[in-house]
């Protein structure tokens, strides 16, 4: 709910927190914040406030000095703006969440109708023998598995693959900027055969035997283990990860949960079993 407080255009929040949004103020943020700011903060803190997010665009970047000066620290920044927060109560653990700490990576796991596996070399790899590995990148915002699973694929390989389910994933710790690392490997039947690669990404790519790939000595142990559970999942069984829409809890969109159950009719019946 936005308000007037202090003088202030505020966003208030169910937490007894206030948004400042430096494009919103009815005064001149580059002459009149610090005063302004160091007269609210007492009687916000009065109040029973318990934070103050700050969000300064790239116009107003000469109020983040003002806010540091004013026991302010960084929450994170996007492009054309940083959010800076301050917990007001003495008596209490800061409770302000930090800003997001997990990636989501996605790979595909494609197989075409001999069952052979689609996989790829980088032009740029953080390991010098280049190993083969799946084809596969981070999620977009807003992008569900299989979408990304998609998207990913068609880009470094030019193959069209359509999502069956979820095969495993894994979830590393201090990886980029200390971040958290969710990599996600999705079981997929390709459309289309004929490689096109991306040149720019990828330094080549081709189809391959399961076999042939799990027997790479220069596989990585994680793609090891992945193509590993395939075999597997083919031998013992026909249940898979596979998601369901369900409604949200405000029931205003719907959610993909993520479950055990049988692996569709279609993979089954196809060549890439």
């Amino acid at each position: 709910m936005t308000q007037n407080s202090q003088g202030f255009t505020v966003i208030c929040d169910m937490f007894d927190g206030l948004t400042i949004d430096t494009n919103d103020q009815p005064f001149n943020i580059e002459e009149s914040l610090e005063q302004r700011l160091a007269d609210a903060i007492p009687k916000w803190k009065q109040e029973g406030i318990r934070g103050l997010w700050m969000k300064i665009h790239l116009p107003h970047s000469s109020a983040v000095p003002v806010c540091s000066k004013l026991g302010f620290d960084f929450n994170h920044a996007q492009s054309g703006y940083v959010m800076m927060t301050k917990w007001l109560p003495d008596n209490e653990e800061n409770k302000l969440p930090e800003y997001a700490n997990q990636y989501l990576g996605v790979a595909g796991f494609v197989l075409n109708e001999e069952g052979e596996l689609l996989v790829i070399r980088e032009r740029y790899s953080v390991i010098r023998s280049k190993p083969w590995k799946l084809p596969g990148g981070l999620a977009d915002k807003g992008e569900d598995l299989a979408e990304t699973s998609r998207r990913e694929v068609l880009e470094e390989t030019g193959i069209q693959a359509e999502f069956v389910s979820v095969l495993g994933f894994r979830h590393q710790h201090n990886f980029r900027f200390g971040c958290s690392d969710w990599y996600f490997v999705c079981l997929m039947k390709a459309v289309t055969t004929e490689i096109k690669h991306c040149p720019q990404e990828i330094a080549e790519c081709k189809w391959i035997s399961v076999d042939e790939y799990i027997a790479d000595p220069n596989l990585t142990a994680a793609n090891r283990f992945f193509a590993e559970c395939y075999l597997n999942h083919q031998k013992n069984g026909n249940r898979t990860i596979s998601p369901s829409l369900v409604d949200s809890w405000n029931k205003k969109f719907k959610n993909n949960i993520y479950s055990i159950q049988p692996v569709p009719k279609d993979f089954l019946q196809s060549g890439a079993h």
